[in-house]
């Protein structure tokens, strides 16, 4: 019970979440490059992958300079089959390779989509991205954190309470169990 005159001591947190956005242009584009081959047996499918693959590889040596990595995500040689009288039957085989592309110089990037695409390569992509040495995630975090300041002051100020400081500051998907 507290005496006439005394303060009463309780503790209180603020919970918020703070929301920075910045516009900024993609440092980098992922691309994935799928070349396949049919067969009647797996050296035939192969045998029909094989050219392809090497002229995508031409490709990809003539624009290495853009390139900031190229990883082999994916060989395989493997049957195909179509249901047939309620069973699985082998039609044929299908050889492919898969290679994920890093591309750091966009000047040309129109170039090695029409290139890949004439070697025999399917593209997918971009998918676009921005380096997290980036500046503009200093700025998002710097408007994200004002923004945050003013959501807690408000509601600071509307239960009566003042700000006396920051008890912990998190980035979405780093504290364990959660996406805040």
């Amino acid at each position: 019970m507290a005496s006439e005159g005394s303060e009463r001591s309780v503790e209180s947190e603020i919970v918020v979440r703070g929301v920075g956005q910045v516009r900024v242009l993609p440092d980098r584009a992922a691309l994935r490059v799928e070349v396949d081959g049919d067969g009647a047996s797996r050296d035939e499918a192969y045998d029909q992958a094989a050219p392809l693959a090497a002229a995508v590889d031409r490709v990809l040596e003539s624009h290495a300079d853009r390139l900031a990595r190229v990883v082999t995500a994916a060989l395989a040689v493997q049957p195909k089959t179509r249901w047939r009288r309620g069973e699985s039957v082998r039609t044929g085989w299908r050889a492919s390779r898969v290679s994920l592309l890093d591309v750091t110089d966009f000047s040309r990037l129109g170039d090695l989509f029409a290139e890949l695409a004439a070697a025999g390569g399917a593209v997918q992509g971009p998918t676009w991205s921005v380096e997290p040495t980036n500046p503009a995630h200093d700025e998002a975090r710097r408007l994200a954190a004002a923004d945050a300041r003013r959501r807690a002051e408000n509601y600071a100020e509307a239960l009566g309470l003042r700000i006396a400081g920051v008890a912990w500051v998190s980035e979405p998907g780093l504290r364990p169990g959660t996406n805040h």
